[in-house]
């Protein structure tokens, strides 16, 4: 899972970095960088999981990334929780940011030079919101996966025979 998310994070600097027009490289990477924005969106998510008390089971989802890390199925579902609300929680943020973006565009429409700039700033902030969402994406899913392997072990531990049949009961 963790060459999942460094996949993910190499592609997209590929992406990034390749002009669609003629396949030629950006000459400019500082289009692309809106630290304010990546700082709005974590501003908006964090405090959730530090209030939520949900901070030790989202950094546990980090640590089930590695093969050997194990923990019990309880630990296993509150990090699947706190990955699958962090995911809500980053879309969410970035829907807002960007659209109290478009707000101050709007209100500003006066200037036309600055509207560009503005609407990049805007689209930039819903961008690093998917790819924290495609980030957030291989925790989930091995969060599942973990899960599905707990109760597969679980079900293969019963001896058979020992099924409830519902015989006898009123």
């Amino acid at each position: 899972m963790l060459m999942e998310i460094i996949s993910i994070l190499v592609g997209v600097i590929l992406l990034g970095a390749v002009d669609g027009g003629g396949g030629m490289f950006y000459t400019n990477w500082l289009y692309l960088l809106d630290p304010v924005s990546l700082i709005i969106i974590l501003a908006l998510t964090v405090p959730v999981l530090l209030r939520g008390g949900m901070w030790k089971d989202f950094s546990r989802a980090w640590k089930m990334l590695q093969r050997k890390y194990t923990c019990h199925l309880s630990e296993i579902r509150r990090s699947l929780d706190a990955v699958e609300m962090m995911q809500k929680q980053v879309a969410c943020a970035g829907i807002i940011s960007m659209l109290l973006s478009f707000i101050h565009i709007l209100g500003n429409l006066s200037d036309l030079a600055q509207l560009g700039p503005n609407i990049a700033v805007a689209i930039l902030t819903l961008l690093y919101a998917v790819i924290l969402e495609m980030l957030l994406l291989p925790l989930q899913i091995e969060a599942k996966r973990r899960i599905i392997d707990y109760m597969e072990v679980d079900t293969d531990a019963e001896p058979m025979g020992t099924a409830v049949t519902g015989e006898g009961q009123i």
